[in-house]
């Protein structure tokens, strides 16, 4: 593929060339490439999902753009060939995660904080932590409070635990298009 920024030539074409090339155009980027070659084969199950999800993104984030608010995020991340269309499609395909539960300040007591650290292609929109003891049943839960600047969200006990033997804590990470990220550490 071939990219230039210069070439007065080739800035307004667009399309096939003969069997050779294609030519396109993004802002000021004129790109040209082989053309697409069509497939014989039927597609395998596996490329008939990864086609639905894409297609699920694709109108995702056609709708994502209508929203002001969405819009805006979207537009913060793009720059260059990464448009804000092509910023939400990767949203929507790439879920958040969860890369630590630091449960080192708490010891079963009110006011204890638990730190989650949390991080999205573009934004965590919450983070929500879960404590249950060891037969399972929840002891409480409630949302975390982002420090900002940061990947890390504090979650603060509100409800004190006697035995932390088999306590197991869960944080749930939630991004703009409502996809998650899960995490559970066992005490």
């Amino acid at each position: 593929m071939s990219k230039t920024t210069e070439n007065s030539l080739t800035r307004t074409y667009r399309g096939k060339f003969g069997k050779d090339f294609v030519l396109r155009n993004r802002d000021d980027v004129s790109i040209m490439a082989k053309p697409p070659k069509k497939k014989r084969k039927a597609p395998t199950e596996s490329q008939l999902a990864v086609r639905r999800k894409f297609k699920l993104a694709s109108r995702w984030a056609v709708n994502a753009l209508m929203d002001p608010e969405k819009l805006a995020i979207y537009q913060a991340k793009a720059s260059g060939m990464k448009t804000p269309y092509v910023i939400a499609i990767k949203d929507y395909l790439c879920p958040p995660e969860i890369l630590e539960i630091n449960y080192s300040n708490y010891n079963g007591n009110v006011g204890d904080k638990i730190k989650v650290v949390a991080e999205d292609d573009v934004k965590v929109k919450s983070v929500t932590v879960t404590i249950t003891d060891k037969t399972g049943v929840m002891i409480e839960t409630g949302p975390c409070i982002e420090e900002p600047g940061t990947d890390s969200w504090y979650f603060t006990a509100t409800v004190s635990v006697a035995d932390l033997a088999g306590v197991v804590i869960s944080a749930v990470a939630e991004d703009i298009p409502s996809h998650t990220g899960t995490l559970d550490v066992t005490l």
